[in-house]
């Protein structure tokens, strides 16, 4: 978490992506694309590169036109910062306010790559390309569970044959002026020091942290992986989506929504859980319920947004890969700056330090939970080395 100004100080942090240049080196097969990309788009970009270099499948020489590619974008369309300097020039104190006046000088003011930069899909078509891949493709717009419709159309495509391999991931970041200025509005952001805000399911929890980033998977059919020799991190057992319809700021996790998919998971023996983790009382309490009703209270449960912050469109797979890495090395991480445990949410949280775990291939339940409804939920099973 690092410090950021915020009008009225009525929040503090954000969860930053360290400073990177994706022109740099190797990442790019096509550098002058980077004047399209935003920041989100470059996290993806560099997300994907990795994912896909790591699974090798372009050097196992799997066919470009058998290769699909889903992604997840979030927050897009027109920054109001884009055009301030432009019409700061073409309206100066005293001028009627005319769209006239934006000709000449203002609108050389104005990046004119600033509506491709913005399309919903520019993320997908620009990794197309940095990847090659020719395969069946999509965007998708979900929110939180955006990047979980890209996890069930890649393996849709690979069960169905329509593909050999597929690339799925989501993007997003929530750092400009008018996502912060809509959960300021909304009061859904903590407005604590960096050291202390973001504390889901703690007693003295007061809000989310916003935050930028990208993750990105290479999926492949089971007998593939294998017969290649690739690394197997995972097992995807299921996916699922749903939509709460109800006004509530943070709509929760509730049990006539999710509760089926939540009892279905626990058939493939649940060793642990990565919670939604809202940060609001009301969010966190009924998630706490409606896990405990059908996990029980003995399943480990962390909340990863406190460590990474809240990313949107980014958040599923985001999640999905950093537990199941924790859970390779035996491990399930802590929520971070939970001190203080809620007698509200009765689970057993993994507090102060990270907890092991025993099993061989520890099987996860991931939750999300956007702020306009949609939720999701998915099970996938780590694979030790």
């Amino acid at each position: 978490m690092q410090e950021i100004a915020c009008e009225d100080r009525t929040c503090a942090a954000a969860a930053r992506v360290p400073a990177f240049d994706v022109g740099t080196g190797s990442i790019l097969r096509f550098p002058k694309n980077q004047k399209y990309m935003t920041h989100s788009v470059e996290c993806a970009v560099r997300a994907a590169r990795e994912a896909v270099s790591l699974s090798n499948i372009q050097g196992a020489g799997v066919d470009p036109w058998r290769v699909a590619l889903y992604t997840a974008s979030g927050q897009t369309g027109l920054e109001y910062d884009e055009f301030f300097e432009a019409l700061s020039v073409a309206w100066p104190e005293g001028r009627e306010m005319d769209y006239k006046y934006l000709g000449g000088v203002p609108s050389r003011l104005i990046d004119p790559y600033f509506s491709i930069r913005t399309l919903a899909n520019g993320g997908l078509g620009l990794i197309s390309m940095e990847l090659g891949a020719r395969g069946p493709g999509a965007n998708y717009v979900h929110s939180d569970s955006a990047s979980a419709q890209s996890l069930i159309s890649g393996c849709s495509d690979l069960m169905e044959d329509r593909c050999d391999a597929a690339v799925v991931g989501g993007y997003d970041s929530l750092l400009g002026s008018a996502s912060l200025l809509a959960y300021l509005k909304s009061g859904l952001l903590s407005p604590s020091p960096p050291d202390i805000a973001y504390r889901p399911f703690d007693r003295e929890r007061d809000g989310l942290v916003l935050g930028a980033g990208a993750g990105f998977l290479v999926l492949e059919r089971s007998d593939d992986a294998h017969a290649r020799g690739a690394k197997v991190l995972a097992e995807v057992s299921c996916v699922r989506c749903a939509m709460e319809l109800h006004g509530d700021p943070w709509p929760a996790l509730c049990p006539g929504t999710i509760g089926p998919l939540i009892e279905e998971a626990v058939d493939e023996g649940i060793d642990f859980a990565v919670a939604t983790g809202a940060g609001t009382v009301e969010a966190d309490r009924a998630e706490a319920a409606a896990l405990g009703a059908v996990l029980g209270c003995e399943v480990p449960v962390t909340a990863l947004k406190s460590q990474t912050g809240y990313l949107g469109a980014a958040t599923a797979l985001v999640e999905l890969g950093l537990g199941l890495l924790c859970a390779r090395q035996g491990r399930v991480p802590a929520i971070a700056r939970h001190n203080a445990p809620d007698d509200g949410c009765p689970l057993k949280f993994v507090r102060g330090q990270s907890r092991c775990l025993a099993e061989k291939s520890p099987c996860g339940l991931f939750l999300s939970c956007s702020w306009g409804g949609q939720v999701a939920a998915i099970v996938a099973r780590a694979v030790k080395n």
